[in-house]
């Protein structure tokens, strides 16, 4: 299964000899068919016991696509010095996964990966509800794709409107994910999924970020554009889903 994800991570902070923490381990679980309420009732127990002071963990349902039915349980504001750190219960709350949880999943998977806040726009949004699109991208074009991404992020920084102003995207990179780069884009929806629909922020002129991005870059620029975004990407996988705060840590 390709990887999924979403998180949503404190912003970094930066001083002699401390870390960044803008790091997140992601954990994605399908129950088995039959046990969703069973997994929900484990992992509630689960969080209250282990997860209300140290790695607060964060959870999401997606509701879309193939993957529809699996949780994203998300420990955000992360450091490298972090994995060089082991819990003190580390063995109960092992034994805790062992006896009551993993027994309940069909499926588990995890990754970890780094929040791009130069690639995201108006990322302090708060919402409960998301779209996510996951990009796995060609080895080769990485570099140009992000540099293409922190050009399109400049033009929608300057776009005015009520849609343009509501847009909120936090984009962040897998790390140690091996030969496929991926690259995550997250839909913040602070109006909910009502969101979506068209024009619910007002009519939207045609064009409009084209138009930006040719007066800023120029035609050929954006010729360039199209063909990166299309040659660049493997494949591409969108989903929504939503913030489970009853299965998070409190």
């Amino acid at each position: 299964m390709k990887k999924i994800i979403f998180l949503l991570l404190s912003v970094m902070t930066m001083a002699a000899y401390s870390q960044k923490t803008d790091l997140a381990t992601v954990n994605t679980v399908k129950p088995k068919p039959g046990q969703k309420m069973a997994f929900e009732a484990a992992y509630k127990t689960h969080i209250a016991k282990f997860h209300q002071t140290v790695e607060k963990t964060n959870v999401y349902e997606i509701l879309s696509g193939p993957y529809t039915g699996y949780y994203h349980l998300v420990v955000g504001g992360k450091s490298f010095a972090d994995f060089d750190k082991a819990r003190a219960d580390a063995t109960a709350h092992s034994m805790d996964l062992d006896k009551n949880f993993y027994p309940i999943l069909a499926e588990t998977m995890n990754g970890t990966y780094r929040f791009m806040d130069s690639l995201s726009l108006h990322s302090d949004v708060q919402a409960e509800k998301f779209v996510a699109n996951v990009r796995h991208i060609k080895p080769s074009l990485e570099g140009d794709y992000r540099n293409e991404l922190a050009k399109g992020i400049k033009v929608l920084t300057n776009l005015k409107g009520s849609f343009w102003e509501n847009l909120s995207l936090n984009v962040f990179e897998q790390l140690w994910d091996g030969s496929e780069p991926v690259v995550v884009t997250i839909r913040n929806l602070k109006d909910g999924f009502t969101s979506l629909e068209t024009d619910f922020y007002g009519p939207l002129p045609p064009n409009a970020f084209k138009d930006a991005y040719v007066q800023a870059y120029g035609t050929a620029d954006w010729d360039k554009r199209v063909k990166l975004l299309e040659d660049a990407v493997v494949t591409h996988e969108q989903y929504i889903m939503k913030y489970r705060k009853d299965l998070s840590s409190q």
